[in-house]
């Protein structure tokens, strides 16, 4: 097969990332949103479209418009709820919102149909021809042609028509637009729909060259978000040809070298994008420029810490042992999502690589511990391993925005997938790392052997952490780092360099997610690949703990123990552990919730906590001043003195 041919191959895949990447570049022109769940909702679409069509029995015409169809009424519908709360959220709030929307189709489709890969055969087009000879997939020529055709289409219409100059004006201010009678929702709800249209047609047509599951569609989104980057989310043509080009070295990259390596090109092109194009403010529609969550004082209450110790200590030595499992797992997930409050709360950055920066450092810590090396030079290489990924990252997220610091860990973490947690060389071929020493100052701490030992070490691990962020939180140090989350413009003409602060979040956050990952490594005890992929290391897993900080309190330290409860495998999925399927819901009830947290209370479950005890207290020093009616005073009036703290 010469290259010609496996570059015709890459006009399918490159025809999907292109119609992809129409759809993002329709939904931020139309309401300067860019849309993370483009690739879910078309998932979701794909997946009524081939149920409808190979389990009902429903005509392949029907099925298919039912498909988009589907697809077109969520993009719609959740426009027109959302929208007027997006049009001039911060940035962070409309990557978290649509994040949210991406995991809620993702489990619902998990819960109705299945987490499980199925093969599509062919439906539309099938084989191919000899062209000079080449040989040419029917496939891919269709989805070339249909990229093209929804190019030109998307070009006229939002360039040469009215809707097009009022989505484009509304997407830059709608208070003028408002005053002479336009509705932005109903516009900007279009607009959404056509992306939800094109994300379905690209996720209907390449289904016979792919594989259906939850996740497998979901990853067009990278590759279309570099296209769109590209286009700076505005120009079609542009987003279409590095689309379609992404696609065709991807296939030109499997004849030279592998289907290996070819799989991560795509990824690799974003990252491109990323650092030579992509340094323009997709933040406009913006109004204001506001901290999204409240941060805590960093103040450590004892009290409470020593009585939640005592009661954690108390529960491991004297509960069942799946209990104990499930607290060990929450300890940890806690240092996932203590990484996250730092990372999302403090610096104000949504990174998609938490679990993929514990994935990476448990398979460095398997790889030495089994070498024979003592848990201490384990620990520290992985550390080590930790702190070298995140200077790595801060050559792209230092000076980046914040839009652009999500696009990037997205493109990071589908590489770690694509050429690192699907390769044997990585986990000692087939045979796997097995853990060596876990002797911690002469105590065995294995979880296979002493399940309560490794349990009361990783709870130790996590109480030292957030000692540790606490201290850093009402630091010098500390302030600098939040200085910088809600605008950098003020602290740079006070000499503040926000590059710096964001390295130094960047850092600590990596730091406790590597922490993270040996705990990971010392409860499996052995690692494969299979586990990797199996246990979820990706980022959709990521994304998902996320949400649970969010909806916990994703600027307070107590916000990172409840996600960890939150977590698969934590306590609370533990205890409601009545139904095979508890972690679908559970994802559905919080990223549900996560979309209404943002546009209600962003400070979560710790935020409405403590607002609650807040006015609680004033309403109990309102009574407490309460002073007996002046001699001469108009009956029936008390005079109340003026308190400064109520």
């Amino acid at each position: 097969m010469n290259l010609l041919t496996y570059a015709s191959l890459g006009l399918s895949t490159g025809g999907a990332y292109a119609l992809v990447a129409l759809g993002l570049v329709a939904a931020y022109r139309g309401t300067g949103v860019i849309n993370f769940a483009q690739g879910a909702l078309g998932m979701f679409g794909a997946y009524v479209f081939w149920k409808s069509y190979q389990d009902a029995g429903i005509p392949l015409g029907v099925a298919i418009v039912l498909g988009l169809a589907v697809s077109a009424a969520i993009a719609i519908a959740f426009f027109a709820l959302i929208g007027r709360r997006l049009a001039h959220a911060p940035a962070i709030t409309k990557i978290l919102i649509t994040i949210g929307l991406m995991l809620v189709l993702e489990a619902i489709v998990r819960i109705i149909w299945t987490n499980h890969q199925e093969t599509v055969e062919p439906f539309l087009v099938g084989g191919g021809f000899e062209l000079a000879g080449v040989r040419v997939q029917s496939i891919s020529l269709l989805l070339a042609a249909v990229a093209i055709l929804a190019t030109i289409a998307l070009h006229l219409l939002f360039t040469r028509t009215s809707f097009g100059h009022i989505t484009t004006a509304l997407r830059d201010t709608d208070l003028g637009a408002q005053s002479i009678g336009l509705n932005p929702r109903l516009w900007g709800s279009v607009a959404w729909g056509l992306a939800g249209i094109l994300a379905a047609t690209s996720a209907i047509l390449v289904l016979p060259i792919t594989q259906l599951s939850p996740t497998s569609l979901t990853t067009l989104l990278v590759p279309a978000l570099g296209a769109a980057l590209a286009a700076r989310f505005t120009s079609f043509p542009v987003a279409l040809l590095v689309g379609v080009g992404a696609g065709i070295l991807e296939g030109l990259v499997t004849g030279l070298v592998n289907a290996q390596v070819a799989r991560a090109i795509p990824f690799v092109v974003t990252l491109v994008v990323l650092l030579l194009i992509a340094r323009t403010d997709m933040a406009r529609g913006t109004r204001e420029v506001k901290a999204v969550f409240h941060v805590g004082s960093g103040r450590i209450r004892w009290p409470w810490v020593v009585t939640g110790a005592v009661v954690i200590l108390v529960t491991i030595f004297t509960a069942a042992g799946t209990v104990v499992d499930a607290l060990s797992l929450t300890a940890i997930f806690g240092l996932v999502a203590l990484g996250i409050v730092v990372s999302t709360g403090y610096t104000g950055q949504v990174n998609a690589l938490p679990l993929g920066v514990a994935g990476v450092t448990m398979i460095v810590f398997g790889a030495v511990s089994h070498s024979g090396a003592s848990l201490y030079l384990s620990a520290l290489a992985a550390l080590a391993t930790a702190v070298v990924v995140a200077l790595a990252l801060s050559a792209l997220f230092v000076n980046a925005k914040v839009y652009e610091v999500t696009i990037g860990s997205l493109a990071v973490a589908s590489i770690l997938q694509t050429v690192v947690f699907s390769v044997d060389w990585f986990f000692n071929g087939r045979t796997g790392w097995t853990i060596g020493d876990t002797s911690l100052f002469g105590i065995e701490i294995s979880n296979i052997t002493d399940p309560h030992a490794f349990a009361v070490v990783a709870w130790i691990v996590l109480l030292l952490a957030l000692v540790l962020v606490a201290n850093l939180r009402s630091s010098a140090t500390g302030r600098y780092v939040l200085s910088v989350r809600q605008d950098e413009r003020l602290p740079a003409a006070l000499g503040i360099v926000s590059a710096r602060s964001k390295l130094i979040g960047l850092v600590v956050s990596s730091t406790l997610w590597g922490l993270a990952g040996v705990l990971f490594a010392i409860q499996r005890g052995f690692i494969s690949k299979g586990d990797i992929r199996l246990e979820g290391f990706g980022y959709s897993e990521s994304l998902a703990l996320i949400a649970f900080v969010i909806l916990a309190g994703a600027g307070h330290l107590t916000g990172a123990v409840l996600a960890g409860a939150f977590a698969p495998g934590g306590l609370l999925s533990n205890l409601l552990s009545f139904t095979p399927d508890i972690n679908d819901w559970l994802s559905l009830f919080f990223a549900a919730n996560m979309i209404w947290i943002l546009t209600t209370e962003p400070d979560g479950v710790v935020g409405q906590y403590l607002r609650l005890r807040d006015r609680l207290r004033r309403h109990r020093v309102r009574d407490d001043v309460v002073d007996p009616p002046v001699p001469g005073g108009e009956p029936g009036r008390e005079n109340r003195k003026v308190d400064a703290t109520a």
